[in-house]
């Protein structure tokens, strides 16, 4: 890897792995299950997650920005084989907590959860990584009050990369946690390309280098023809958005 230089690899939806070459973390990276027509991580991949091997051994951390089942699978991060990674997930609700916190305390992991409220950021720094873990709101107002769930901003190489996972842009919460940090990189939900409020929240408030969408099926999931409307929509949006990287094939690397 040249000096200064992150890879960014697609695993599937919100999934990613990042390193700088030093640390390597995953983002929304173990995930089994399809939900509607977004697609799982295939098992293939999974497994040399699990077993942390070829590219994905000696991973540092699997941060989680929630638990719905197409970007966390708690039963599948129960099987990681390194005891030295850190799990960073949202604080578990009731329902999770009842059948799952007792097999991950059993993990040798160790595992910090998220409970900070709207308005505070959680740092965790780990050598040459800052993690900034914020409580944003889940798009869609019937999630509002029933998901935990938190976007990551990470520092490293000198650049800061934003994860929104499933996060509602057009709110004043995430709005004021980012105004004044300097954003290189987003990796956002496609569909907040096609909506003006989301166009504004990337060119206005995250004004990064590079947009990421993500969250869109693989070919064979693909009932509703999203990955068409991507690409439509950032052909259709270019004039005023920066450049666009859209996220269509599963281990796909990204240079920034």
């Amino acid at each position: 890897m040249k000096k200064n230089e992150i890879i960014i690899t697609y695993l599937s939806n919100t999934g990613f792995m990042l390193t700088d070459g030093q640390t390597k973390i995953l983002v929304d990276g173990v995930h089994t299950e399809q939900a509607l027509n977004f697609s799982p991580i295939p098992e293939k991949i999974i497994n040399k997650i699990i077993n942390g091997v070829e590219e994905f051994s000696d991973i540092d951390f699997l941060i989680f920005t929630h638990v719905h089942k197409d970007h966390c699978d708690l039963k599948k991060l129960c099987e990681i084989s390194n005891p030295n990674i850190k799990i960073i997930l949202p604080e578990l609700d009731e329902n999770n907590k009842s059948y799952m916190k007792e097999a991950l305390d059993f993990l040798p992991n160790p595992i910090s959860y998220l409970n900070s409220g709207y308005g505070e950021v959680t740092v965790i720094e780990a050598g040459n990584i800052k993690i900034k873990a914020a409580r944003t709101y889940h798009d869609g107002i019937k999630y509002h009050n029933t998901v935990n769930h938190f976007s990551y901003l990470i520092s490293a190489a000198d650049q800061q990369i934003l994860f929104m996972g499933d996060a509602e842009s057009g709110n004043s919460t995430i709005i004021d946690w980012l105004r004044n940090e300097t954003i290189d990189t987003v990796c956002i939900n496609f569909t907040e390309i096609s909506q003006e409020k989301g166009r504004a929240f990337i060119s206005e408030v995250v004004n990064p280098q590079l947009v990421i969408a993500c969250h869109i099926p693989l070919q064979q999931h693909d009932k509703f023809h999203y990955r068409e409307r991507a690409v439509e929509n950032v052909s259709k949006y270019s004039g005023s958005l920066t450049k666009v990287h859209v996220c269509l094939e599963i281990m796909e690397t990204i240079f920034i």
